[in-house]
C-alpha cells in the first residue's frame, strides 16, 4: 500500500529501516513535522486495511500521557478516533497497551505489549467495523 499523504497538510510518511534492518516508517503526527510515530511498515499497512485511514495525530489522555491516534469510520458521516497502538497489539477488551520503552510514539512491536487491565474500548473492534463499513460502501 502506498504511504502517500494521509491529508494535504500532512507530510508524507518517511521510510526508514531500523537497527534490526526492518522497513519502518516515520508517520508525520502534526503539520509542521515535529512530531513522529514510528512503525513498521507491515503494522502501518495492516491498521490502514483494518479500516483506520484518517491522518495520525497526538492525542492527550487528560493527565499529561500523549498517545497516537487516528479515525475510524463507525456509520455513514461518523467517525471514532482509536489507537494505532491497540490496532498492531490486536488488544481486546480487558487489555491495556504499555509500551516497554516509555515512549508511546515508538508503535514498533517490540516496544508494545499487553497487560491484563481495564480498557474503555476496543479499538480492534472498532476498526474492524470501520473496514467492513467502507467495504460495504
Amino acid at each position: 500500500m502506498s504511504p502517500k499523504a494521509l491529508n494535504p497538510f500532512r507530510h508524507e510518511p518517511i521510510m526508514f529501516h531500523d537497527q534490526h534492518g526492518r522497513a519502518c516508517y516515520r508517520v508525520p503526527l502534526d503539520r509542521h513535522g515535529r512530531q513522529y510515530a514510528l512503525v513498521t511498515v507491515s503494522d502501518f499497512n495492516r491498521v490502514r486495511e483494518s479500516g483506520a485511514t484518517g491522518v495520525w495525530y497526538l492525542d492527550t489522555n487528560g493527565c499529561g500521557k500523549h498517545y497516537v491516534r487516528t479515525c475510524v469510520p463507525i456509520r455513514r458521516g461518523r467517525n471514532a478516533a482509536v489507537m494505532p497502538a491497540r490496532i498492531i497489539s490486536g488488544a481486546r477488551p480487558q487489555s491495556v497497551v504499555r509500551y516497554v520503552n516509555g515512549d508511546t510514539l515508538d508503535l514498533r512491536p517490540e516496544n508494545i505489549v499487553l497487560h491484563r487491565g481495564k480498557s474503555k474500548r476496543t479499538d480492534t473492534v472498532m476498526a474492524e467495523r470501520g473496514a467492513s463499513l467502507r467495504a460495504s460502501q
